[in-house]
């Protein structure tokens, strides 16, 4: 696979690694931006014709506009694309980011495979001074036992917005059923599982799996997920009964 590369930030630099460590990967073409890595995939290109997809973290990036010219699929990290801008038959995947990207996916996936009637629990981390009351979530080590605000619930569906101070995130998903409790729990760097979301997104699209228009990690959430743990995502999971 040939993917394209428009970054702005450490996420983004941090994905190109990544990519770098897949085996399908033929060419990372950096948009713009010289490089001093003598890896021979690796490249500067100053435009994205011929690229399997584009993939950028700049949300205020000018590059959908190119892919979609180019008729190249585009992989943003940002939630939502320039809604000016027409799509036409080319493939856009927005949200490759760890809550809509990763977050979702697993909260989605363990839904479908829970019990009909099991409650679940998705909470995530995002910046954000400490609360001392609210929501109890855990999440694994580093980030461990915090409070969180519930952002929206459902019959079957709470979603809990946990505030951390520092460089860690995650995420947790918990299926509960009668006296069974299953949880699955994500934490690192931030940098590092945001980076992981984008990467695994452009993997996606550089396969070949996203149709014509806007679309988000969820909507391919099995493969979108196999990427993110080739690429090195670790999930932590256990399971309790009363």
């Amino acid at each position: 696979m040939k993917i394209a590369l428009d970054h702005t930030s450490e996420i983004g630099v941090r994905a190109g690694r990544l990519l770098l460590g897949e085996p399908d990967l033929d060419k990372l073409g950096v948009v713009r931006r010289d490089v001093k890595d003598r890896d021979p995939r690796l490249l500067r290109v100053d435009r994205v014709t011929d690229f399997d997809a584009v993939v950028t973290d700049d949300p205020e990036s000018t590059i959908l506009a190119e892919a979609i010219a180019a008729e190249v699929p585009c992989v943003l990290w940002a939630d939502e694309s320039d809604s000016a801008i027409e799509y036409g038959t080319v493939p856009v995947l927005t949200g490759a980011n760890l809550v809509t990207g990763i977050g979702r996916s697993l909260a989605g996936r363990e839904s479908e495979v829970a019990d009909p009637s099991a409650q679940v629990l998705f909470a995530w981390t995002e910046p954000g001074k400490p609360l001392r009351s609210g929501e109890p979530v855990t999440f694994p080590d580093p980030v461990g036992a915090r409070w969180g605000v519930r952002r929206r619930m459902t019959n079957r569906r709470l979603e809990v917005a946990v505030p951390v101070p520092n460089e860690w995130a995650g995420i947790v998903v918990r299926t509960t059923a009668g006296a069974v409790v299953s949880t699955l729990g994500i934490a690192d760097l931030a940098t590092h599982l945001e980076a992981i979301a984008l990467a695994a997104g452009a993997v996606v699209a550089a396969s070949g799996l996203v149709p014509s228009g806007p679309h988000q990690p969820e909507e391919f959430a099995g493969d979108y997920l196999l990427a993110a743990l080739r690429i090195g995502l670790e999930i932590a999971s256990f399971t309790s009964a009363g």
